[in-house]
């Protein structure tokens, strides 16, 4: 649980000091602080499936659940509107989410063949 915490601050999952992330996205070949090589371990589609899981209840699930709310709003003005926040978070979720998989990969030892 520790790496995982670790990796959602985008730090190194084992030592917790150093970079995950070189960029938006891309990860370390290794850790600046403890030499543990990040690279290893990969972090594919599951932060991008998990994300949209996440920001599709968020931004989704209130629009069924409180339609008489926004039944009064025209569909021009919802689904534009929509898309935006839907991306917006996205954008801003899927680094944390991407550095939640790599302490959980880190953690479980599955590195790349």
């Amino acid at each position: 649980m520790t790496a995982i915490k670790r990796g959602l601050g985008r730090r190194c999952p084992a030592c917790g000091e150093g970079r995950a992330f070189k960029g938006y996205l891309k990860i370390v070949d290794a850790c600046d602080h403890c030499h543990t090589p990040l690279g290893l371990y990969p972090c594919d589609d599951g932060p991008a499936y998990v994300t949209m899981i996440i920001v599709g209840h968020i931004v989704i699930a209130p629009l069924f659940m409180f339609d008489s709310v926004f039944m009064h709003y025209p569909f021009e003005i919802l689904i534009p509107s929509s898309i935006a926040v839907m991306g917006a978070l996205t954008l801003w979720l899927l680094p944390y989410i991407k550095g939640g998989f790599l302490g959980l990969v880190w953690h479980h030892g599955l590195k790349q063949r």
